[in-house]
Formats: C-alpha cells, structure tokens, sequence
C-alpha cells in the first residue's frame, strides 16, 4: 500500500491509516487513474471485466434465462497494482420508453447481485450511473470494501432505506436508488417498477443457481482470505461531528479508546475484518505491517456473520431475501396510485389498498400487507439532492428540505442507548 497519494493537490474524500487518502493521477489525457492506498481485492473482483467472477457470470448468463449482457451495467475497469482506471462514463441523456425499461432492469438485477454477494455502504455518493463508450447503460459502486457478509435484505446494501427509528430518515436520504429517479420519475412508471421486480426475481435465482460454481471461484483467487473488509463502527458523519470536544458526550456508544487515538493523528478511524476469522483489526503502524484487534469480550463491538464458502455461500437468509426482499424493493418504489392488476409476462403485481401480491412466471406467488414501513423507507422525498443527471454526485450536495447529511453503512452491531 501507498504510504501518502503521489499529489496531495488532488486528494479525494477522508484520510485512514496514518494520512493516507484517495487520490487522482493522470499518467496522460487519455489515462487518468485512481490511486487507493488500501486493497483493491474486492473491487477488483467485481469491477474488472477480466476477474474470474466477472467472466463466468458473463458466460453462464449467456445460455441462461438472464440472457447475454445481463451483467453488463458494470464497468469493466483495468487495474494497476494499487491504482484503478478512473471510471469513464457520459450522463445518461434523457431515456426513451425501451432504455428506461432497460435502466430498470438494471436496478433489479443490481439490488439482487449486490445483496446476495453481500456488498454494503451502497449510499448515493458511492454510485456512478451513465454511459460507457459502448453506450452501455453502467450502474456500480466505486469503492468496495464491503463484500461477503450474509445479508437478508436490500436495505442492508444501503441501496434502498433501512427503517430503524435511529436512522432511518439519514438512510432514506443517502439511499443508492435515489440515483435513478431522474430517469425512471416519482413515482415510478408501473411499467419500471414491474421491470425492476422481474429482473431483481430472476438474477436471484440465476444466482441460487450457480452459487456451487460462484463459491468455488472465490475458493481459488489467491489472496481472498488475506485481503481486508472493511468494518465501519459508525458513520462517518459521527466522527466529523466528534471533532468538536463538546459533541463527543453525547455519542453513543462511546468513542474507543483505539477510535479516539485514530482521530488525534487526523483520521477517520479504519476498521477490518479477515475472511473467516474472528476480530475487528485496525493497523498498529504507519507501514500498515502490523495490526492491533479489539477486545471480543464485554460491551465491544460483535461482527456480523458472513456467508460461507465452504457452504458453497448457501445461507437460511437466502429465503428471506428471494421472499421478504422482494416486496422491501416494492415498498421502497410504492406510491399511493398503484392500484390494481399490472403484468409484463416476468411477473404480476396486484396492489389492494392493504395488500400486495406477487406471482412470478414459474408459479411462484408471494402476498403481504401493503404497508411496509416497518421495514424500508420510501425513496420519495421532496428534496431532490442526491437526484442528479451526472455521473456522480457533486462533492458538496446541500439539501434543499432537509438539515439530514450523508450516511455509512454500520457492519457490526452495537448496544445502544437504553
């Protein structure tokens, strides 16, 4: 790992691990690079079209049901050692009828592959959307650090909003699908929303189908087991805010000892976990050789558990996400004017006033109550920033009817305060 970004000048986002920040490098006009001083190993795996993960998903697709370039809203970035291609891609341009369908299909098939590959922090400001030089439609993170944790639903990606109390109004403005209401409109086409559902159904289970060969891959990448995950204690906001002395009493929980340390040296602390072993770790030096782990025992930080590969990344959660999962994206899009029976040949939805039922085309039908904010927020709000045409989210975005800013992803469980 880089010990400091070649040029400080352009720094990007917050420094971790003894002043080390994102940076950009532009080796020529035609070749500007990302330089991440921490492992690449996960983006690699999912960003690079020349992975083995990303090849046999492109191949299996193909003589299945998902049909060729179903995986092809992700960029196929190259990646040099400790730096990655900086992503290339145009603002989408005002969508016909055929490429907004295509851009919500997109959305399905990116909640189901993220939340079954168990990819977190999916917040708005971690998503590029446009086009590529092939005019394909991209929709992916930027930065993964998060990967193999054994989710049951959506909302745990961040991509759509978790309801806790504690956070729930935070998450529904940082959520990820925000990205797309420019193109696909509040509320949503019905149209969309049955694209969305359709493809979220059929990519979960071209998944549940391949996750025997999936595992394997993983089993056989040199490094998997070595390579950082990241693990984050709180939000980043939080520790902005404990900046100021007087703010860090009424953290809760309390900052630790080793958080508190991170910040004096003008860090946002860093937290990790290895694949298959026990502990949150954090690094001891500035060459990042050695590791310090936090106490297991007591009111400490727990890890959340991980999908394993031995068990071919089968999990009980595996059901809830292909059942729950669904109806948490449909409330997630739900409008009051939804109303009756509505079929695209993929799937059918029924809304009542006080129920949904979905049946998919193989049979399968699945029915809940129609109020869902025990489990999802909507994506609709009456601000609108988040929701822009560029490829990214501006650095700076104010938001025009809410004091709320940005979000992370918690991947540990705290207790909180009583």
């Amino acid at each position: 790992m880089n010990p400091r970004p070649r040029d400080a000048s352009q720094r990007l986002g917050d420094t971790h691990n003894f002043g080390r920040s994102v940076s950009m490098r532009e080796v020529s006009p035609d070749d500007k690079r990302v330089v991440k001083p921490r492992t690449l190993f996960w983006e690699r795996l999912l960003l690079s079209g020349e992975s083995s993960l990303r090849v046999f998903l492109d191949h299996a697709a193909k003589s299945d049901e998902l049909g060729e370039g179903a995986f092809s809203f992700l960029p196929r970035l190259k990646f040099h050692a400790d730096e990655v291609e900086h992503v290339g891609l145009v603002p989408l341009p005002r969508l016909d009828e055929e490429r907004e369908r295509e851009l919500a299909a997109i959305v399905g098939r990116s909640v189901a592959l993220f939340t079954w590959l168990g990819a977190a922090d999916l917040h708005w400001e971690n998503l590029a959307l446009g086009l590529d030089h092939e005019g394909r439609i991209v929709f992916a993170p930027l930065d993964i650090e998060m990967l193999l944790a054994d989710l049951s639903l959506p909302t745990e990606t961040k991509l759509v909003a978790d309801a806790d109390p504690e956070v729930a109004d935070v998450c529904r403005h940082a959520a990820g699908l925000r990205r797309v209401l420019p193109f696909l409109g509040k509320p949503v086409a019905i149209a969309d929303l049955l694209a969305i559902v359709s493809a979220y159904g059929a990519t979960l289970r071209f998944l549940d189908r391949h996750a025997k060969d999936i595992a394997k891959i993983l089993s056989e990448i040199s490094g998997l087991r070595e390579a950082p995950l990241r693990v984050l204690l709180r939000g980043t906001d939080e520790y902005v805010r404990a900046l100021t002395p007087s703010a860090r009493a009424d953290l809760w929980p309390p900052l630790l000892g080793e958080e508190l340390a991170q910040m004096d040296r003008g860090d946002i602390p860093y937290f990790f976990r290895l694949y298959g072993q026990p502990g949150i770790h954090a690094f001891a030096n500035e060459e990042l050789t050695e590791r310090l782990t936090l106490p297991r025992d007591g009111d400490v930080p727990q890890l959340d558990p991980m999908l394993s590969i031995e068990k071919h990344l089968r999990s009980p959660t595996r059901k809830r996400l292909r059942e729950e999962g669904v109806f948490v994206l449909i409330g997630a899009f739900d409008d009051a004017s939804f109303e009756g029976t509505h079929t695209n040949g993929a799937v059918e939805i029924v809304f009542k006033r006080r129920s949904i039922r979905v049946t998919f085309a193989n049979g399968e039908e699945l029915e809940t109550r129609r109020d869902m904010r025990a489990f999802v927020g909507s994506l609709y709000l009456p601000c609108t920033c988040g929701e822009v045409r560029s490829v990214l989210v501006p650095k700076r975005t104010r938001c025009d009817a809410s004091r709320l800013t940005r979000t992370r992803t918690k991947s540990v469980v705290r207790k909180r305060k009583p």
